[in-house]
């Protein structure tokens, strides 16, 4: 996707590499390698902040996100400090650009929706962008 991993590196130690990459319009894809130092351990984990939960009215937000991540294919919904989190997690083992790749369209297709459908399970217009 034409991403220069120096620029886009925010930390790593000797187990552990994190990039955050600009997907465009304040939105950042964090993409996480831990266990570096086992090969056959070792996990990517790849996510886009969807959300942050407000302090009032958390509760509601989390457990309509709960229910319309049934209907997620392949990645999960997290909560991440106050963010709400579409992610995919995978061994790192074999892996390849396109698996990368794949498992970035699974959350880039889905994004859309989920917003949409917690936006509207809570009865708001829309979600607020995070900047």
């Amino acid at each position: 996707r034409g991403f220069d991993p120096d620029e886009a590196a925010r930390e790593r130690t000797t187990e552990n590499a994190r990039w955050m990459l600009s997907l465009g319009g304040g939105e950042e894809l964090e993409v996480l390698l831990e266990g570096i130092k086992k090969p056959s351990e070792t996990t990517v984990y790849m996510g886009v902040n969807i959300a942050t939960v407000p302090l009032r009215g958390g509760l509601e937000m989390l457990a309509a996100a709960l229910e319309i991540a049934d209907g997620l294919v392949g990645i999960k919904v997290s909560l991440v400090g106050h963010y709400l989190v579409l992610s995919a997690s995978l061994g790192a083992a074999g892996i390849t650009v396109e698996d990368l790749d794949y498992h970035y369209k699974l959350i880039e297709a889905q994004e859309g929706w989920f917003r949409e459908a917690l936006a509207d399970e809570l009865g708001w217009e829309s979600l607020e962008p995070i900047s």
